[in-house]
């Protein structure tokens, strides 16, 4: 299982968006986003991390499996799989989608195998931690730089933003990077898109 000290806040996410998917059904306020335009946007951030037509994508933290359908439009043809801790989340996605596939999987949970991808993306997934919110991020980083064989991108609220909501955990931008170069030099940080949000690409050595 996960480490004790993050159990507890991924139960209450759980319950936070089990919660928001019984409120808000297949809405953007489900997964705490502020607009369609603002979850695309962060979308398209995480798309540019390489040339994703034809490989294979990991989502961690998938959802109701928006990302999926961004790609869809986007004509992006990936061999896509998705997984979340909400199985709420999960069921919906599955619905929505029933040729594709969605788990109930937490990553950091080593009892449950996950298949190295091509590509592995990740967006909002640490807006709600609270204990340990650093160490989350850094374990998670480290098991989703694993589970890919070409590259990594993930989001996460800022700590250059000049608003910040109570609750929410806001990386600095810098230490994160620091973080991913313990990994691999192979490092870009993506702070031009949106004045709350940030995003970081880490590679493999290999041809992207």
């Amino acid at each position: 299982m996960s480490e004790h000290r993050w159990r507890k806040d991924n139960d209450r996410n759980v319950r936070l968006y089990s919660e928001r998917i019984a409120q808000h059904g297949y809405d953007v306020r489900a997964l705490g986003w502020g607009s369609r335009e603002s979850q695309a946007r962060r979308f398209a951030v995480l798309g540019e991390v390489g040339k994703l037509t034809g490989r294979s994508v990991l989502d961690v933290g998938c959802g109701l499996g928006d990302l999926y359908a961004w790609m869809r439009r986007k004509r992006l043809r990936v061999r896509y799989t998705g997984v979340d801790i909400t199985p709420g989340m999960v069921d919906k996605a599955r619905a929505r989608f029933p040729r594709t596939q969605f788990r109930v999987c937490d990553v950091l949970d080593h009892s449950q195998p996950v298949a190295a991808h091509d590509y592995v993306l990740s967006s909002g997934i640490f807006t709600h931690h609270s204990a340990s919110a650093s160490e989350f991020l850094e374990a998670m980083v480290r098991r989703m730089f694993d589970l890919s064989k070409q590259g990594l991108a993930f989001n996460c609220l800022s700590g250059w933003a000049e608003r910040k909501e109570r609750g929410e955990y806001h990386a600095d931008p810098l230490k994160v990077v620091s973080l991913c170069r313990k990994l691999t030099t192979r490092v870009v940080l993506r702070h031009d898109y949106h004045p709350r949000d940030f995003t970081v690409y880490l590679y493999k050595n290999v041809r992207t």
